[in-house]
Order: structure tokens, then sequence, then C-alpha cells
């Protein structure tokens, strides 16, 4: 990962500030995961690769034939590494063929413009590092997935500094939702979910600061995990984590699998290495809270829905759902969002500031909110709002016997792919009230609660056809409570990603 306080390194070669979409007609779009090697999961793939009814050059070049009919569209994409990718597709088939793969051999993974891979340059999605020097070596997770196997193709886009939930800027342009191109894929990683959605990659990496991976997962109808901090080998910064993207929850799990485990050189990663396994035990008998969250966000009705039908399909494996109030509340966002640029984000806050006209709308709003404010009495002050919320979880949730807890995701699916190009006025409506900002969100919370594992997955499609989330969370680092019941619940609810529930935006205006 290219840590935020790096801004502070490269910052040096911060450049100047440099100044419509046609749909294809006729593109086959609506692949059926059965046939179509470029939706094929990860799973399925490494089975076929291991019979030979399939190489991993026959999957990554369904993937670039798509990335080139079809970005134009979607706009997922920074920078294209095929051909290094290609001759590493062919060491793959060779592997397979003497018999001695590695754990994801052959497997494409799309790539966060955040991660640093070795020769690659890492954008923050500004125009500010649109020249910033080349990694010169992995990081911790690209150095771990290479061993393991893994094909880079792609690198994917972000919104600039990763502050915001939509993916639009000024490098890169605007990052559209392929089951919905009106809306967004989400952020900071919704080049990652967008990447995924539409079928340009098997697995792909995220980040999540304030709910970067769960937000794309939610809109994308993916299955996206945020680790306890210091599970993946990640910055200091004890309010993020870096984590998978993938279609199905079994390879959600694979990836993670891949990427966990204690770096030498990364003091935060834990020790001892967590394995998790490629099966689960039911979950029957289980109770489970539920907190709608009233009291961060309305919900639109179509959200409501989604949950309700989640929770049916958690009692029919037999698990107890009962609703509870942790007390969560939206003014404490501003808190948290202090004390995150308290910390070394206020560095790379303070350095971007030194150029406001080349800044995005969203982020020079986000940074002038915060000037004056961050230091450490905000950090105290987001260190005793930590405390509370511990206490209020621990309380209300576990020590009340309840294994796990859900939430929605999101207020609604229903965000503009623009919106916060005017964040003073831009909104997206929940129910029959529009909302500006960023308060619609349910996920901040449990960036705030760090040690937290939160899975994702998708509750349902919502109206526009743009998927709905929930959040599956577990007691702290017990990750593989939460993992448990997210693979209990894959098995049972309606699968994306096949037959008729497929993205198909082929007569879809922008």
């Amino acid at each position: 990962m290219v840590d935020r306080r790096d801004f502070l390194r490269i910052s040096g070669h911060l450049a100047g500030a440099t100044a419509g979409v046609t749909l294809l007609a006729g593109t086959p779009l609506r692949a059926h995961a059965a046939t179509d090697p470029a939706y094929l999961s990860a799973t399925d793939l490494i089975a076929q690769f291991r019979r030979g009814s399939l190489s991993p050059l026959d999957v990554l070049d369904a993937q670039i034939r798509r990335i080139e009919s079809l970005d134009k569209q979607v706009n997922c994409v920074t920078v294209r590494h095929f051909e290094d990718a290609r001759a590493a597709a062919r060491e793959a088939a060779t592997r397979y063929r003497r018999g001695n793969p590695r754990p994801l051999e052959g497997v494409t993974v799309a790539v966060k413009d955040e991660y640093a891979v070795n020769g690659w340059r890492t954008t923050m999605g500004s125009t500010l590092l649109k020249d910033a020097p080349p990694a010169q070596e992995d990081g911790p997770v690209a150095e771990r997935l290479r061993a393991a196997g893994a094909i880079f193709h792609i690198q994917t886009t972000v919104p600039e500094f990763y502050v915001w939930m939509t993916t639009a800027t000024k490098l890169w342009g605007t990052t559209r939702n392929p089951w919905n191109l009106a809306y967004t894929p989400g952020g900071s990683s919704g080049g990652s979910g967008a990447a995924l959605a539409a079928g340009f990659t098997t697995l792909a990496l995220g980040s999540d600061m304030g709910g970067s991976i769960r937000i794309p997962a939610s809109q994308c109808g993916l299955y996206g995990f945020k680790p306890p901090f210091g599970r993946v080998p990640t910055s200091e910064v004890p309010y993020e984590a870096e984590g998978p993207l993938a279609r199905t929850f079994d390879d959600m799990n694979l990836l993670t699998d891949a990427m966990v485990g204690p770096h030498p050189l990364i003091h935060s990663s834990l020790r001892p290495r967590l394995r998790y396994p490629s099966r689960y035990e039911d979950v029957s008998g289980w109770k489970v809270a539920y907190d709608p969250a009233t009291h961060l966000t309305l919900l639109d009705p179509a959200v409501t829905r989604a949950m309700e039908q989640a929770i049916a399909t958690l009692r029919r494996l037999g698990v107890t759902v009962e609703t509870v109030d942790i007390g969560f509340n939206a003014e404490d966002m501003e808190t948290y969002l202090i004390g995150l640029m308290s910390s070394s984000m206020g560095g790379m806050m303070s350095a971007a500031m030194q150029h406001p006209d080349q800044l995005m709308p969203y982020t020079r709003s986000v940074f002038e909110r915060m000037q004056g404010k961050t230091g450490p009495e905000a950090l105290v002050r987001t260190e005793e709002l930590l405390g509370e919320y511990q206490r209020r979880v621990q309380e209300t949730v576990f020590l009340k016997g309840y294994r796990a807890l859900i939430m929605p995701t999101l207020g609604t699916p229903l965000i503009p792919a623009e919106h916060g190009l005017h964040p003073a006025t831009d909104t997206v409506k929940l129910g029959d009230r529009q909302i500006t900002g960023l308060t619609f969100a349910l996920t901040w919370v449990w960036n705030l609660l760090g040690l937290y594992p939160v899975v994702s997955a998708p509750a349902g499609i919502g109206p526009g056809n743009v998927p709905i989330g929930m959040q599956i969370v577990s007691n702290t680092l017990d990750d593989l409570t939460a993992f448990q019941l997210a693979a209990a619940f894959s098995r049972a609810a309606p699968p994306l990603y096949t037959g008729r529930g497929m993205p198909d935006f082929r007569s879809q205006p922008v």
C-alpha cells in the first residue's frame, strides 16, 4: 500500500493542473457466469485450470476484450498492464501443466490505485500526483499475492485522496456502476467494485477508511471484507484496513486467506496468522442482533425491504434475529473525521491544500471543513468516542449473547455517479427527502471501532437495478464468526452474477 504519509515524500513531484461516452450497440454484455470465463469465480477457474479445460490466458484475454470494448462506458481502469499480465498467465499455464500451481495461480486481481506494485505509479486519483515516481518494490500485499500466483493486469480508479463515496476525478474522469450507469459504484474502492461488476477481473483489492470496501460492495452486489486493524499488513493508521472484493463469498474467503498474516516490516500486523477455512459450519441456533441505526441515517424503503428479506433468509437458516439500538449518532461522524485527519492523513491534507485550485470540489470541501479543528485535543475526543461506542456495542450486543450484528451499509443505493462534484448542493434521495454530504453511510463507525471484522454481503437488488448491501459484524478480532454467518447467508440468498442477475448496460444512456 502507498501509505498516506508517502504523499509528503512524493509531493515534490506535484504537477500543475491539466485541463461524452459512446454506447457500443450490439456488444454482448449480458454474460452468464456459467459460460463466460470473464465472470467465472476464482474457485471455479482454479478447478478448470487444474483439469486443463481452461487456461489462465483464456480468462485474461476474455477480460481484456471486455475492458477494451466496455471500459469507455464504465471508466474504472486507470492503467492497463496487459503485456506483463500475459507473461504471468503463460507462466501460470506452465505451472499447471507441471503440477506445481500456487494457491492463486493464474487468477486476475484488479489493484486499487493505492497499493504499491513494483514499477507502477500511484496517483491517489489526483492531478497533483500524475507524475509521481513509480514504486521501487511491491508492498506487502502485492508481494504476498504475487508469490501466490495472482496476476495483476489493471489498476482501478479512486476518488481523489480516497476521501469521497463516489469515484470521479479530474485525472481519470467519472467511474460508473455497471448495474446502472447513472449511479456510482461507490468509493473509495469504486474502480475495483466496478471492474468486478463489469467482468474485467476475477478478484479485486480495496481499502477501507470510512466504508471504502463495504460501500462499493453494496453498490455493485459484491462480497467485501473490512478486516480488523492489523489483520492485513497495511499502514499504522488504526482506522484503516486493506481487504478483498469478490463476486462470491468463496472467492472473498480465498483472497482474504491469501492477504492476511504478519509482515516483518509492518509493526501493526497481527500474529499469529489466521487461517480462513474453505468450508464453514451451519449457523442454526445462533442469535444475531439487527440495528437499523436510525440515529445515523434515514433508510430508503427499498433498503428496509432488502434488510427484511435478508433477515427472513437468516431465520430460515435457524437464526434468531432481534432488533437492538446501539445508539450510534450521525453527529459523531464529524468527531471521527476530525480525529482521522489528526493522524498522518492530516499531513496529506496540509500538503494538498497548498494547491486548492487543483483539487476536486469534494476534496477541497472536506479539507476546508477540517481546517483548524485537528490536533491532539481532537484525537482525545475521538478516543473518548471510541471508548463510549465500544461500551455500547459490548453492552447491547456481545455481552447479551448475540453472536453477530447486522446493519445496512447505506441509506440508499441511488447515489448519482457525479455526486460530490458540487458537494454543497448535490443530494441523494432517501424516501421523500433530499440529503447532502455523506451522512447516508452507516459504515464509518466500524472504522472508528477498527478491531471489529465486518463482512459486506449483497442483500438484494434495489430500485434502478442497483444492488443493496448488508454489513455483518462480529466481535473484536473474531473474523471467522462473521465469515461463518456470511457463508451460510451466501448459500441461502438468491445469487447475483448468474442467469438473469447480471449487469446489462447496452441500452443505458450516460
